[in-house]
């Protein structure tokens, strides 16, 4: 994703911290057991109501890629009450990493995403990052401005991996909004892991962002403080943009 990997490439991760947000939005990267559990309890909720889960111990919902080291969650908070949440997945073919060789997509989509990633030629190994995860408090099910703050993140993930494309199973009935950030279909539907529903898979390579951004600019990253996303990375609770 070319304007994403251009502004990833100058972050200054000394800057001064940015405003406090007038919407008392904030975000924070899991690193700690407490945001963890923010996560695991915000998916619980929304699949829930859903009735894409069944009530689970404790109210959390997690799975083994949670704690793979080619993992990251993010969680949105409003005035200090957890109400999203997101997970990007690395897929890393570099020879003797470990850890990184498999996400959620690949055992459900193994040929096809097999297929992507050997269809990636610019003589370094592919990487291809998956979002998934990606739920919102029932309580904020209609607040539609914490989806692009969600995707504001996954778009600095994306850079910071420098992916040569991001990946996710879709609803069927989220396809529309997919296809309008220039996702293509690639395979499907298939039962996704964990929980009640089938999925598409979908894919959008970097050589298509700078068309999402024409089309909806609320998901540039480089229209975020570059302070924000560096604190982020420390593990600091930084203001939404």
């Amino acid at each position: 994703m070319s304007g994403l990997l251009s502004f990833s490439a100058n972050l200054v991760r000394g800057a001064a911290p940015v405003k406090n947000s007038d919407k008392g939005l904030t975000a924070r990267l899991a690193l700690d057991d407490a945001t963890k559990a923010d996560a695991y309890r915000i998916r619980h909720e929304s699949y829930l109501s859903g009735g894409y889960i069944d009530p689970m111990p404790g109210g959390m919902f997690s799975d083994a890629d949670d704690i793979k080291p080619n993992s990251k969650s993010v969680v949105i908070y409003k005035w200090g009450q957890p109400v999203a949440s997101v997970r990007m997945c690395v897929l890393d073919y570099t020879t003797g990493l470990e850890g990184w060789d498999e996400i959620p997509a690949s055992r459900i989509f193994p040929e096809e995403v097999a297929d992507l990633a050997a269809s990636v030629d610019h003589g370094r190994p592919p990487k291809l990052t998956e979002i998934n995860r990606l739920v919102r408090h029932p309580d904020f099910a209609t607040d539609y401005e914490l989806v692009f703050v969600l995707y504001r993140f996954v778009g600095f993930f994306v850079a910071e991996e420098r992916s040569d494309m991001t990946l996710s199973c879709v609803r069927r009935n989220h396809t529309p909004f997919y296809k309008r950030l220039h996702f293509e279909y690639v395979a499907g539907p298939r039962r996704y892991a964990g929980v009640k529903f089938e999925t598409n898979l979908m894919t959008c390579r970097n050589s298509r962002y700078d068309s999402v951004l024409r089309d909806i600019p609320m998901v540039d990253t480089g229209s975020g403080p570059q302070s924000t996303y560096a604190g982020l990375l420390r593990g600091e609770t930084v203001n939404v943009f």
